[in-house]
């Protein structure tokens, strides 16, 4: 089994070998624009089905919202690693922006808790990506459990799971102004265009974490799947397309400083670390295997109850 070295390690010989991946890190700042287009087509869908059935709200936000707000909540991770432009103010603020069709505040406390997640990898208490023993029991093994703790992902993932985390998220002007623009926002949407646009919003939000191709992320990213012991594990299929090559993140743990448009390059210049490992090659295949194959459970996963040591930078 991996230990908490293990991405630390991997980055330093990688960076040995092959010191061109320097030339990959640093901000992308396209990413700003796209999502701020990203953004006005969410508002304008959500106006658009203002008059429609629900029923109409519902295959929208599976189709299409589910997607658009993918793009949008791994635009919000890639700047919490700073990632878009340059300097943490402009990354919060893009952010932000990014989060306001999410409906939930949630662009600041990602950052904090993903910063957490990398640098404790697997720690219980620190990373909020664990599961909390409780909740290993009660979902157990079985098809039912696990189907249930797939549908109730977005709020385990996005509610639950932070409140375990003792390091607690402080709360500074960032947080406020996060909380206070992305409901002024909501505001405006039933203001402006109706419930039913705030459906097809929530709706988005929900299938984007939740029983959706583009959820099945968080079962993608450290669950393990085969018996390689391998803890972080990659997907290399069509919906990197539309995620900012979010699949890649075996390689975004190994190089956090490398945007997701120039991860794809860290697999052709260090080929030897990247093939031969186990990888995900369907999001569909993903939900279904944890959710039949027994084998597998939501504790499946290196998962560290010891203190964290203080050099521990996953």
């Amino acid at each position: 089994m991996d230990d908490g070295r293990f991405h630390r390690e991997r980055r330093a010989a990688i960076l040995r070998q092959h010191p061109a991946v320097k030339e990959l890190f640093g901000p992308c700042p396209r990413t700003a624009f796209l999502a701020a287009c990203v953004v006005a087509g969410q508002f304008t869908i959500a106006g658009a089905l203002a008059q429609q059935p629900w029923w109409v709200a519902v295959i929208a936000a599976i189709g299409v919202g589910a997607f658009a707000q993918h793009y949008l909540n791994v635009v919000i991770h890639e700047g919490s690693h700073n990632l878009i432009v340059r300097g943490t103010p402009m990354n919060k603020a893009v952010a932000i922006m990014a989060n306001l069709p999410g409906l939930v505040p949630s662009a600041i406390g990602f950052r904090y808790y993903h910063l957490l997640h990398h640098r404790f990898l697997g720690y219980r208490g620190l990373d909020a990506d664990v599961p909390m023993p409780w909740e290993v029991r009660l979902i157990g093994r079985s098809v039912l459990g696990k189907l249930v703790w797939v549908l109730a992902q977005p709020f385990t993932y996005s509610l639950m799971h932070p409140l375990q985390v003792t390091r607690r998220i402080p709360f500074d002007g960032w947080l406020l102004a996060n909380i206070a623009v992305v409901l002024a926002a909501d505001a405006a949407v039933v203001y402006g265009f109706g419930w039913m646009a705030l459906l097809y919003l929530a709706l988005s939000t929900y299938f984007a974490v939740g029983p959706h191709p583009t959820g099945a992320h968080i079962l993608q990213e450290h669950l393990i799947f085969e018996g390689s012991g391998y803890e972080t594990a990659s997907y290399y299929g069509p919906v990197n397309a539309i995620s900012i090559n979010h699949g890649y993140h075996l390689e975004h743990h190994d190089f956090p400083n490398v945007p997701g448009p120039r991860l794809s390059e860290l697999t052709r210049l260090a080929p030897e670390q990247y093939q031969g490992r186990f990888r995900h090659r369907s999001r569909l295949l993903t939900l279904w295997r944890f959710i039949t194959d027994r084998r597998i459970a939501i504790d499946s996963r290196a998962i560290r109850s010891e203190p964290a040591p203080a050099d521990v930078q996953a």
